[in-house]
């Protein structure tokens, strides 16, 4: 039976006017080559109406590579803007006041790097700290899972994106610490229920990590955004959504005890599947982009992002990024979408695909949690597999791709539009290793919070490569992956000592001695 708009458990949708007073976040990815591209690129969009910055980084900045670093050769700037030092982002954001925009950062091994220079170019602005809008994704076991951009061992990187948890919700009341994502699940091959599955699994190690630092439960949670996709099935995924809230909410009051009811509200952003493209006829694209994009606001999403119709082979160029914002404004402005708090509700055709999807939704949870929960099934490997299985039955795009027929006009567009290339290594100025660095791999060493000793090493002018080698732990004894120690975490009533790994007083566990792997996705669409 379908619920109500803003009341529990939330399925109808978290707010009792829906859009009918306010729009949800239109935010298009933007991250080209160098600072001053994309600082250009984001004053084009806000001036075209969007909402809400997204910024997208490259892979040598996701892995905590200086530009200028070897293996960083053919990938800065390929997949969004490199940044270096605090003064790079600080060209990203030249003229924009950071007190008057939103900002979500796509980034997350380097999550804490990122947050500690966002905060030094607010200060060098004159604006207090505090004031701060935005979400960091941050989102260390989708990592692992899925896109595979880490640079520490899965137990430091969890426990450093728990720091960042923890200074936000300490000190940053307007900043979410956290974007929980099932969609990056999806993206590698995870049905709608996993995709789910996924996302609530990991909101329960996250918890459990914090509260064994002392919060609490839906102090946190407060906190919390996530990342969904919309796929092709459109009424499917605007019942995942009604799903993903119901579920999340249920699990909040009877797993947590939660009674604040923004600790119970599932705020979500969504992003349309770059799956779903294809580079063959990009055009069409944007039809599919249009379909998933209705999807995820009849699913009632508080914010969204639109592929742009050549994001199958590069970040947004100029065009794409304008049509794929103006979509999301033709569906505000030009339909009656937004007209209605809940237009889907009453449907027995959603009704019996949200009754179906949640079945599917907790037995996916139940096997996870017979495992030992979402990060021993993602050290054992046996998630990825299952994800690995349902890949193969996904036949993605097929209109216009097994029979291509593109035409010389879109090959003369998609030629004006190209604006990627492959990245040489690019000089950095870079100081000695200082008092700032050393103090920052103390920290990390005894296991203390290392934001207060990034942001001053950040306002140092250290790299983002000084910065990432000053957090590595100290080399083990060669071992194992499988016998690294994972991070399952238990809901107060069943906490033991299993919170240990993740607690804010121990000392953040050894690196796997064989370093980060390379990732092995870089679609932008949802790239990080």
């Amino acid at each position: 039976m379908a619920g109500v708009p803003g009341q529990f458990p939330y399925d109808a949708g978290i707010h009792p006017t829906g859009y009918t007073s306010r729009l949800w976040t239109m935010r298009q990815l933007a991250g080209l080559q160098s600072a001053a591209a994309t600082n250009e690129r984001f004053k084009e969009l806000l001036a075209l109406g969007e909402t809400g910055l997204s910024l997208a980084f490259d892979l040598p900045t996701q892995l905590g590579l200086d530009p200028d670093a070897p293996l960083a050769d053919g990938e800065v700037g390929g997949t969004g803007v490199s940044v270096a030092t605090v003064d790079d982002l600080a060209g990203v954001f030249a003229g924009i006041p950071l007190d008057q925009v939103s900002v979500s950062f796509t980034i997350n091994a380097t999550a804490p790097m990122l947050l500690a220079m966002w905060i030094v170019v607010a200060e060098e602005q004159g604006i207090a700290p505090t004031a701060l809008r935005g979400t960091l994704q941050n989102e260390m076991l989708k990592e692992f899972l899925a896109r595979k951009a880490y640079v520490y061992d899965l137990g430091t990187s969890v426990s450093y994106g728990l720091d960042v948890i923890e200074y936000c919700v300490r000190e940053l009341p307007r900043v979410n610490p956290v974007s929980v994502s099932g969609g990056h699940a999806r993206e590698a091959g995870a049905d709608a229920a996993l995709e789910v599955a996924c996302a609530l699994a990991a909101v329960d190690e996250y918890l459990g990590g914090m509260v064994a630092r002392g919060f609490a439960a839906e102090e946190v949670a407060a906190r919390f955004s996530f990342i969904f996709g919309t796929d092709m099935e459109l009424l499917k995924e605007a019942a995942k959504l009604r799903v993903a809230r119901r579920r999340y909410a249920e699990r909040m009051r009877e797993r947590w005890g939660a009674r604040d009811p923004r600790a119970m509200k599932l705020r979500t952003q969504v992003n349309t599947f770059g799956s779903a493209l294809a580079y063959q006829e990009p055009l069409n694209n944007i039809v599919r982009a249009t379909v998933q994009a209705i999807a995820a606001v009849l699913g009632g999403t508080q914010s969204l992002h639109v592929c742009s119709f050549d994001e199958a082979v590069q970040t947004p160029g100029p065009l794409g990024a304008r049509i794929a914002l103006r979509t999301q404004q033709i569906l505000a402005e030009e339909t009656d979408l937004a007209r209605y708090v809940d237009p889907l509700g009453g449907s027995h055709v959603v009704e019996g695909l949200v009754e179906q999807l949640g079945a599917e939704v907790d037995d996916w949870l139940r096997r996870i949690e017979q495992r030992g929960g979402m990060a021993a099934c993602i050290s054992s490997g046996w998630l990825e597999g299952e994800i690995e299985e349902l890949a193969y039955r996904d036949p993605g795009p097929t209109v216009g791709v097994t029979r291509p027929r593109r035409s010389d006009s879109e090959n003369q567009l998609l030629l004006a539009e190209r604006h990627t290339a492959l990245g040489s290594r690019r000089d950095v100025k870079r100081l000695p290793w200082g008092p700032e660095l050393d103090r920052l791999r103390a920290d990390a060493t005894a296991g203390r919070n290392v934001l207060p000793a990034l942001i001053d090493a950040a306002r140092a002018r250290a790299t983002i490569g000084q910065l990432t080698e000053a957090m590595r732990p100290e080399p083990p004894a060669p071992t194992r992956h499988s016998e690294v120690h994972t991070l399952h975490s238990e809901p107060p009533a069943q906490q033991g000592e299993a919170h240990a790994l993740a607690a804010g007083g121990e000392a953040h566990p050894p690196a796997d001695p064989g370093g980060a792997p390379a990732p092995t996705s870089t679609s932008t669409s949802t790239s990080e």
